[in-house]
């Protein structure tokens, strides 16, 4: 406990009233995949920046927005779902926050006056061109969610795979059990999963199922994010970091603008995007892939992770 509250002392010493003058990042912790998004930013921002980390500590983020709200930054970019969800309920309404890295924002409420954005998505066009790149023979397409998912970018994505001349085997599920019943059953219907943002079917768990599922089908798994990728998942095509922190940038200078409101301004989609894909999951799949094709790669996971 004393240390925490030392090293809490000293987190809150390094933000003095007269650095108040910048533009302050609050980051929910110390995982890697924020460095790329802060500096990018802080190089494109052009205005001074200051990092404050919030260590995944609860305790920690709330004296933190309360020292916030006594002398308020003329912005904040809220990077990380903690970060956000601590900066929309607990800094003064006047305060411009600007939201990023946040996996389905809907689940946390940022529509506030003062909150607007950068989405972690691309658009669904542009994720089935590169997929159908290396599964051209998948035509089939599985798609699993919670009946609870009223997420308006799911209905885009149906509609946008269907556009691409898939077709889509769509089912809704209601628990763990219902997971499993339908996994088997669309075993026999589909070419290839499609995984999209869902909390009641994006579990370890059932992550677990799906992977398992693929390989015993040889059907790949396209996913949305760089983790599943290297949890086994074949392919995803994810938002560049660094774009990220340069449209967090363009975002943050158009609500300092004098009379700029926040939520005037429509969240951001990134069109720069990283395309990953998995060794071991291909060859699982069956997918015999041109090396000419993997100059549109940006990084090959050569080796599965159950993490």
């Amino acid at each position: 406990m004393i240390p925490r509250l030392l090293a809490l002392a000293g987190l809150l010493a390094a933000t003095p009233a007269a650095a108040r003058d910048a533009v302050v990042v609050l980051r929910s912790d110390d995982l890697p995949a924020y460095d790329a998004p802060i500096d990018a930013f802080s190089q494109a921002v052009g205005h001074p920046v200051q990092v404050i980390g919030l260590r995944g500590d609860r305790a920690v983020a709330s004296r933190v927005a309360a020292d916030l709200s006594r002398d308020p930054p003329p912005a904040v970019l809220a990077l990380g779902a903690k970060a956000a969800w601590v900066a929309a309920r607990e800094l003064p309404p006047t305060v411009p926050v600007v939201w990023a890295m946040v996996r389905e924002p809907e689940r946390y409420d940022l529509d506030g006056l003062n909150l607007t954005g950068v989405r972690m998505e691309i658009p669904p066009a542009m994720t089935l061109a590169q997929f159908q790149l290396f599964a051209p023979d998948a035509v089939r397409l599985g798609i699993l969610l919670s009946v609870s998912n009223s997420d308006p970018s799911v209905g885009r994505a149906i509609q946008a795979a269907r556009e691409a001349g898939y077709t889509v085997i769509a089912r809704r599920v209601t628990s763990s059990r219902d997971v499993r019943r339908q996994l088997a059953t669309m075993a026999r219907e589909m070419d290839a999963i499609w995984l999209l943002p869902d909390p009641l079917v994006i579990t370890p768990d059932h992550f677990h199922l799906v992977r398992a599922l693929a390989d015993r089908a040889h059907v790949p798994i396209l996913a949305y994010s760089e983790t599943l990728v290297e949890a086994g998942a074949f392919m995803c095509v994810a938002p560049d970091r660094a774009a990220i922190g340069r449209l967090a940038a363009e975002r943050v200078r158009a609500v300092m603008e004098p009379g700029a409101t926040p939520a005037s301004l429509a969240p951001i989609v990134p069109t720069d995007a990283r395309v990953v894909l998995n060794r071991d999951a291909q060859q699982a799949a069956g997918l015999d892939i041109d090396p000419a094709l993997l100059d549109f790669v940006d990084e090959i996971v050569r080796e599965r992770s159950d993490r």
